[in-house]
């Protein structure tokens, strides 16, 4: 058996000494089943794995530790009554790692990787806004999990190795890149202790040292890679969204780790090149937090849940402690405001399962841009026209593709809405919208047409006239 196998062996048989958590975050929202607690006393839970597997073994999953006496003890992150998050498999949904308070078994595991390839925090991500909660304590992931968002532990994020900065970057949609010692005197003086070549780099000296320390052993596999040796679900990608406040206390005061993860990743923004700029930051309003209290008070969940996420579509991006607003219909283009009405229509995209204000925002959004970027330019270019003919059709042809535009969407929303509804799979739409929408568009393509021979030049006919003499001299030969 590979060590994969063993640890999540080993895994099956521990969770066999634990039970669903019942204990209730806030004292009535209940917990997924994936969150558990541990029932037996650790030496006991030891004595039953030893029977079935080495030391060894036992050490390297992450489920004991080797004890001042040479045997070993169950991790101290596993203790009576801790509560640990089951991470599956999607394929199986046979766990593979535990997340604890502590992070994950695994040493060289850092929990925002494993969390992309469980089961519950892929289904979350795809039905939602695409946005993956950071906390800073295991009981606030429950919490927040319980209230349909995924959440993970920051834990090895105010340490992440440079090798892993990459799949970081990849896996949530940052960008990495590399400036350029510009020289503007000796040693980038230009740059000051901004450059990347700073002598003082304190990343990069890490970095060599680190290289330097290692020789010539292979390099540290990452989290993905050791989890994807026993055929695991690929990772899914998502948004990091920092949590700045305390939602199991419903208080605005902001957790104090966040200062210690944030400091880092500007230094990685820094020294590396990695662009933080798309990192959310999750900072609920005071109203927002008195409406919680309000209903917490009342202890209905679902209205809770409801309140909660709609707090949690309030994010800021960038990784200063007061960033500016994200919103959800930020867009500058015609072509990206129909994408976003189609991700809010469909569910697609890494966007939430969109509430009713977000989609009319949406669709507010592609109206304007649609006046702005296509009917407006149309129109200023019928006014402009000398001719008018030209000045009619081309008015008309604006009327008409604002027209065009709008059914196109509607049919495009009621078809995306069907596809998205497995309940309407197979379902079409009625074929005279079809033949309507063909009839207008075969209309602009003749309006376009006629158009476009009113802008073309005159044809100048030369005067030709007959010559009626038929005594027309004869060249001569050329013989």
């Amino acid at each position: 058996m590979s060590s994969d196998g063993k640890k999540k062996a080993i895994i099956r048989r521990f969770l066999e000494h634990c039970r669903h958590k019942e204990e209730l975050a806030l004292g009535f929202l209940a917990l997924d089943e994936d969150v558990v607690e541990t029932l037996s006393i650790p030496n006991e839970i030891v004595s039953v794995l030893t029977e079935e597997f080495s030391n060894k073994d036992l050490t390297e999953s992450g489920i004991a530790v080797a004890g001042e006496d040479g045997a070993v003890v169950l991790a101290p992150a596993l203790t009576r009554g801790a509560t640990v998050v089951v991470l599956r498999d999607p394929l199986t949904q046979q766990p593979y790692e535990l997340l604890t308070a502590s992070g994950c078994l695994s040493l060289n595991a850092v929990p925002v990787f494993e969390i992309l390839r469980d089961s519950r925090t892929q289904h979350l991500l795809e039905h939602g806004n695409g946005d993956l909660i950071v906390a800073y304590d295991i009981d606030h992931v429950a919490m927040l999990r319980a209230c349909g968002l995924p959440a993970v532990l920051a834990v090895g994020l105010t340490d992440l190795p440079l090798e892993h900065v990459q799949r970081f970057s990849e896996l949530f949609g940052l960008t990495t890149y590399r400036r350029e010692c510009v020289s503007g005197g000796e040693n980038g003086a230009g740059h000051g202790d901004e450059s990347p070549c700073h002598p003082e780099d304190p990343l990069r000296q890490m970095h060599s040292q680190m290289h330097e320390r290692v020789g010539d052993e292979p390099p540290l596999m990452t989290c993905a890679e050791a989890s994807s040796a026993d055929s695991l679900a690929e990772p899914i990608g998502g948004q990091l969204v920092f949590l700045a406040w305390t939602p199991l206390e419903l208080s605005s005061d902001v957790p104090p780790q966040l200062t210690e993860v944030f400091t880092y990743l500007r230094q990685l923004q820094r020294f590396i090149g990695l662009d933080v700029n798309d990192i959310g930051l999750w900072k609920a309003e005071e109203e927002a937090i008195q409406r919680l209290h309000f209903i917490a008070e009342r202890k209905s969940a679902a209205f809770f849940k409801e309140a909660f996420l709609e707090s949690a579509e309030n994010i800021d991006v960038g990784i200063e402690p007061i960033g500016k607003k994200r919103s959800l219909m930020s867009v500058d283009s015609y072509a990206m405001a129909l994408t976003r009405l189609h991700e809010c229509c469909s569910g697609e995209g890494g966007r939430l399962s969109h509430s009713p204000h977000q989609t009319d925002e949406a669709w507010r959004e592609v109206q304007r841009l649609l006046g702005q970027q296509v009917i407006g330019p149309l129109r200023e270019l019928a006014l402009a026209a000398t001719s008018p003919i030209e000045r009619n059709l081309l008015m008309g042809f604006a009327e008409l593709s604002g027209v065009f535009h709008m059914q196109s969407l509607v049919m495009g929303v009621q078809l995306s809405r069907r596809i998205a509804d497995r309940r309407m799979e197979g379902r079409q739409l009625p074929e005279d919208q079809f033949k309507n929408l063909m009839a207008m568009a075969d209309r602009l393509i003749g309006m376009a047409k006629v158009t476009e021979r009113c802008n073309r030049p005159p044809v100048t006919i030369v005067e030709s006239r007959a010559i009626g003499s038929t005594n027309i001299p004869r060249l001569p030969d050329s013989d």
